[in-house]
C-alpha cells in the first residue's frame, strides 16, 4: 500500500512536466500585421505573443509558417497542433479548442472605387459576377454558409486584389486591417479602394486541435489570461495594432471572476430570446445578458452553440453560463440559477386543419409522432412523463418543416417561441394552430455548479436592479 502510494505521488510531480513536455506542432501564416516574416524573422502582435507564452512556459516549440488551407487541415486532422491566427465562427466552434481572444478585424466587400457599385444587402452581393475570396479562410466559408455560389477562390489574398483590379472579379471580401497593407504591397494606391458593404465582425483565436489534451488547453489559456492581466498584452499588441482592434481588457471583479478561470457564456439560435439575424446575435435574452455584462464593464463574449452542445458544456465544465434555460425541478441541482428572465407556456402544435384534437397529456401519448428539440426541457419533460412517441432533432426548425410535410404529427413548442420560429423556418405562424397547452415555466439563465455563489448573488442583484429601474419594460418592448 505505500508502494502505490508513493507512486502516486510520484505520478503527481512529475504530471505538471509530463504536460509540458508534450511536444507541440505550432503554425501560422504569412498575415501582417498580426503574424508575418520581416526579414526572415516571423513578427506580428499575435506571433509576439504566442513567443512570449511560449517563454513563459518553458517550451522551445518552432513556430512554423505555412499557407493558410494546409496550416487548417492540419489543425482539423492531427492531434497536438497550434494554429494561430483563427477566427473563431459557429461554424468552427466544435472543431477546435479555443485560447483568446487576440483581436477584432472588421470585414467587409471591397471594390475598385471607379466601378460605381453599390450594394445594399448581402443579397445584393450574390447577384455581382464573382467576388474574390481567401481559399478555406473565414470570410470564404462565412458566405459559403449564406449559400453564395459566386466566389472565386485563391491561396493568396494579393492574388485577389490583383483579381479585383484587373476586373475579373467584381468584389474583394477582405478585412480593414489587412486592406491597405495588402495594396501597398502589390502597389495599388488604398485610395482606389472603396467599402461599399460591411459584411461581420470577427474575433480571432489560438486553435488547438481537438486531440490535444484538456491539460494542454487550459495551461495555454492561464498563460493568456497572465498576459492580459499584468499588462503585457496590451503593451505588445498595441504597436501593432488600432484601439479598437484590440479585445477590451478587464481586471477580475467579483461579476467576472470564478473558481477558475474566465466565465465562458452560451446561447442558441432560439428566437425571439436569442437568434442571429443578418449574422447579428439578438434577442430579449441577449438583451437582457448583455445589459448585466455592460454594468460590470465585462466584455460581451456570448457565443451562439447548438443548444445540446452548449447544455452539455454547462453540466460538465466549470465556469459556464447557458441562457435562456428552463428551470424545471429535475435540472434544479444541476446549474446555479439567475432569473427568471421571461415566462412562457409549452403547447402541442399542429399543422392547421390536420383535425388532430387532444385535451391532455394522456391524449398527446395516443399521438403518433411528436417532433421535439434534443436535450430541450420540453423534450426532457416528456421524457420523464414516460412519452415514448418523439421524434427528437438536433436544429429546432426542422421540427416545423417535418411538420407541415407530414412526417410529424405534432410539434411541441411555446406560446413564446412559436411566431419567431416558424418565420425563421419559412412559414407563417398561422399555418400551425395550438392543440393543448400544458405548462407554464419559467426561463433563467444557468450556471455551471463549479461557478462561485458571490457571481451568482452580483447577477441576480444586477438582474434585478434592470427589473426595478424600467430597463427591462424597454427591451422586452422590442420583442
Amino acid at each position: 500500500m505505500r508502494f502505490k502510494f508513493a507512486i502516486g505521488i510520484l505520478v503527481m510531480l512529475l504530471l505538471p512536466a509530463v504536460v509540458g513536455a508534450q511536444e507541440l506542432t505550432i503554425i501560422s501564416e504569412n498575415n501582417p500585421p498580426f503574424n508575418f516574416v520581416k526579414h526572415g524573422s516571423p513578427t506580428g502582435s499575435s506571433m509576439e505573443i504566442v513567443r512570449e507564452m511560449l517563454r513563459r512556459m518553458n517550451r522551445t516549440d518552432t513556430i512554423q509558417i505555412l499557407p493558410w488551407a494546409r496550416g487548417y487541415d492540419l489543425a482539423l486532422s492531427r492531434p497536438n497542433v497550434v494554429l494561430f491566427s483563427t477566427a473563431r465562427t459557429n461554424q468552427r466552434e466544435n472543431l477546435f479548442f479555443w485560447v483568446g481572444p487576440l483581436y477584432r478585424v472588421r470585414v467587409g466587400f471591397y471594390a475598385k472605387k471607379e466601378s460605381g457599385l453599390r450594394l445594399k444587402s448581402i443579397e445584393d452581393a450574390k447577384k455581382v459576377g464573382a467576388i474574390a475570396t481567401y481559399k478555406n479562410d473565414v470570410r470564404e466559408q462565412l458566405l459559403k454558409s449564406q449559400g453564395f455560389t459566386n466566389l472565386d477562390s485563391s491561396k493568396s489574398p494579393a492574388s485577389n486584389l490583383k483579381k479585383l483590379m484587373s476586373g475579373r472579379v467584381d468584389l474583394w471580401l477582405f478585412s480593414d486591417l489587412g486592406v491597405e497593407r495588402i495594396a501597398n504591397q502589390i502597389g495599388v494606391d488604398p485610395d482606389e479602394l472603396e467599402l461599399v458593404l460591411p459584411f461581420k465582425d470577427y474575433y480571432a483565436y489560438i486553435a488547438i486541435s481537438t486531440g490535444t489534451s484538456q491539460a494542454v488547453v487550459n495551461k495555454w489559456r492561464q498563460v493568456l489570461d497572465k498576459l492580459k492581466q499584468d499588462g503585457t498584452f496590451e503593451k505588445i499588441t498595441k504597436r501593432w495594432l488600432p484601439a479598437e482592434s484590440i479585445p477590451p481588457i478587464q481586471p477580475p471583479s467579483v461579476a467576472a471572476k470564478t473558481v477558475s478561470g474566465t466565465l465562458r457564456i452560451y446561447t442558441e439560435n432560439s428566437p425571439p430570446a436569442n437568434y442571429l439575424a443578418g449574422g447579428r446575435l439578438q434577442g430579449l435574452s441577449v438583451d437582457i445578458v448583455r445589459e448585466i455584462l455592460r454594468r460590470h464593464k465585462i466584455p460581451d463574449t456570448i457565443e451562439v452553440v447548438p443548444w445540446a452542445r452548449g447544455y452539455t458544456l454547462a453540466l460538465n465544465q466549470p465556469n459556464v453560463a447557458l441562457f435562456s434555460t428552463t428551470r424545471l425541478p429535475q435540472r434544479e441541482k444541476l446549474f446555479k440559477w439567475v432569473g427568471p428572465i421571461y415566462s412562457q407556456t409549452w403547447g402541442f402544435y399542429g399543422k392547421k386543419g390536420s383535425g388532430i384534437k387532444i385535451n391532455s397529456l394522456e391524449g398527446a401519448r395516443g399521438v403518433a409522432r411528436i417532433g421535439t428539440y434534443h436535450k430541450d426541457a420540453k423534450e426532457q419533460y416528456l421524457l420523464a412523463q414516460g412519452f415514448q412517441n418523439l421524434v427528437s432533432t438536433n436544429k429546432n426548425l426542422s421540427n416545423i418543416r417535418h411538420l407541415m410535410d407530414g412526417s410529424v404529427d405534432l410539434w411541441i413548442s411555446s406560446d413564446f417561441n412559436m411566431p419567431f420560429q416558424a418565420r425563421q423556418a419559412g412559414i407563417e405562424p398561422d399555418k400551425l394552430e395550438l392543440v393543448f397547452a400544458f405548462k407554464k415555466v419559467q426561463n433563467y439563465i444557468a450556471f455551471s455548479v463549479q461557478t462561485s455563489d458571490a457571481l451568482i448573488h452580483q447577477w441576480q442583484q444586477t438582474l434585478d436592479a434592470i427589473m426595478r429601474d424600467g430597463t427591462y419594460d424597454r427591451l422586452s418592448s422590442n420583442y
